[in-house]
């Protein structure tokens, strides 16, 4: 019988190439403990918790979201290329980043989910703002560091999707925990807490317990090294810093995900803790919250989904490349989010219909992470075989840059959807129901708004051209490159 722990941590290899199973789980769980964080402080439950908790009004909520995020996003490319332009003594890279950022990052996301009781709105926005930005800036250096290692892991492609699937993996499973806050948040509490205590312990395991369990990825090696920039004065660091952003230009990969993700967020939205709250079923003659319902349904749809991931480069392989898997994905997306708009969730066996085609759509759903992570770290390997420039921390922190600003116009314009659906957050700890012009608007709202964004979306994926002919020349020429560059120095040192 086999040990799974033992599996896991084995450092056997079939080939010199092959990266160890230690190093890829602890790429897994490192990215495990970042999507706890990142879930609980990027999504929805923080802006729930402004709104719910903190008693703010939601077109502020949203506005100042959204300001920030777009004000933080500025942050990601210089931290990108600032890790482009430094080596540490040791000639590492990526990794030291990840061991210095993960401390304060892990603190100050805990901080965002206390209470402090301010006497007055305004402070309490103006604590936000700042707790919120100085560990932005942190995770600006981490989350590009942690995702270079994607590319700097291995210099062969088929490697590099091996670990994309790994640390897609570790970001699935980290997004499982704070999906549990929906049925304890619904109704105003659970178990004698309210709302404000559930997410202070939350946080306390997600965003402190996440952030630490980041350093885990210390485990693993940058074999693809990049020489150390030649810069003396402040004046050539600048410019070589302006050289790493100006790389961007040459990577059309990583600039079509960014426009994809953009145009997916124009429409109008709805977090799921907004709708299935204050809604309850009859199941059986038993009564559960939606809010139960929609995580357990969601679980149990989701897990074969899930269990595709574990086969995402073998069916990547056999739909034809990594493009195709990102197109097939949202097309299912977007067919089975209108089918399950018109079955509507008025009673349980409806929204359980409803997660079936959810499931369907997972299918393929599920590895479109996997593609696009895959597809970003060739994307490095690309633009170094076109210019002669390694350039994980840019690269990277576009993927950060991308997030952010998709969430912040997220943010914006969900806080002026809620207001338009005249939600009322005080009618929560009340038990009482939301208005008629609410109860109306809030499932189309919720179901269609993002399949119209996921239309929008597929725009720039479909332009994309990166063929697998493409991508095995890149890799020969790089392999060769790499060889002889060696063979060079080893002549050197004699």
């Amino acid at each position: 019988m086999i040990n799974p722990i033992r599996w896991l941590r084995s450092t056997d290899v079939e080939h010199p190439d092959e990266v160890p199973r230690r190093e890829l789980s602890d790429l897994l769980f490192a990215l495990w403990g970042q999507s706890h964080l990142n879930n609980m402080t990027s999504g929805d439950r923080f802006f729930h918790f402004c709104t719910n908790v903190l008693m703010l009004d939601e077109r502020i909520v949203g506005t100042l979201l959204g300001a920030k995020r777009f004000f933080d996003a500025v942050t990601d490319p210089i931290a990108g290329a600032m890790i482009d332009s430094y080596r540490f003594r040791d000639g590492r890279k990526l990794l030291p980043w990840i061991k210095y950022t993960s401390p304060p990052i892990a603190i100050l996301a805990f901080l965002l989910f206390v209470n402090w009781g301010f006497p007055s709105q305004s402070m309490t926005l103006i604590y936000i703002s700042i707790v919120y930005i100085l560990g932005d800036i942190f995770y600006s250096f981490r989350d590009a560091a942690i995702w270079g290692m994607t590319a700097a892991v291995s210099g062969h492609a088929s490697q590099r999707a091996r670990v994309a699937q790994w640390a897609d993996l570790g970001g699935t499973f980290g997004g499982l925990l704070p999906t549990l806050t929906l049925p304890m948040l619904a109704g105003g509490g659970v178990m004698g807490l309210n709302q404000q205590q559930v997410y202070l312990i939350f946080a306390l395991v997600l965003c402190l317990g996440g952030g630490f369990q980041s350093l885990t990825a210390m485990g693993m090696t940058e074999r693809v090294t990049s020489p150390r920039p030649i810069t003396t004065t402040l004046g050539e660091k600048v410019k070589d810093l302006w050289a790493n952003v100006r790389t961007l230009r040459h990577n059309h990969i990583i600039m079509l995900f960014f426009a994809s993700e953009l145009l997916g967020q124009l429409s109008p939205r709805v977090g799921d803790v907004f709708i299935f709250q204050q809604m309850s079923y009859t199941v059986f003659g038993t009564e559960i919250s939606a809010g139960t319902a929609f995580v357990v349904l969601g679980a149990i749809t989701m897990l074969p989904g899930m269990a595709m991931k574990f086969f995402a480069t073998k069916i990547a392989d056999r739909l034809g490349g990594m493009k195709r898997v990102l197109i097939i994905a949202r097309v299912a997306s977007i067919i089975m989010g209108v089918a399950g708009f018109f079955v509507g969730v008025h009673s349980f066996w409806a929204l359980a219909l409803v997660f079936v085609l959810d499931g369907i759509a997972n299918l393929p759903g599920s590895l479109f992470s996997i593609a696009q992570r895959s597809l970003t770290a060739d994307s490095v390997e690309y633009v170094e075989w076109k210019i002669d420039r390694r350039t994980e921390g840019i690269t990277m922190s576009m993927r950060n840059l991308m997030s952010k600003m998709g969430n912040a116009m997220r943010s914006f314009i969900m806080g002026y959807t809620l207001r338009w659906l005249q939600y009322d957050a005080e009618l929560i700890p009340l038990g009482r129901p939301q208005n008629a012009h609410f109860n109306r608007w809030i499932w189309p709202v919720f179901r269609l708004g993002p399949v119209i964004g996921l239309a929008i979306s597929l725009i720039p994926l479909l332009c994309m051209h990166y063929p697998e002919s493409l991508r095995m020349q890149v890799q020969q020429d790089m392999v060769a490159r790499r060889a002889a560059a060696e063979q060079i120095e080893e002549e050197m040192t004699v």
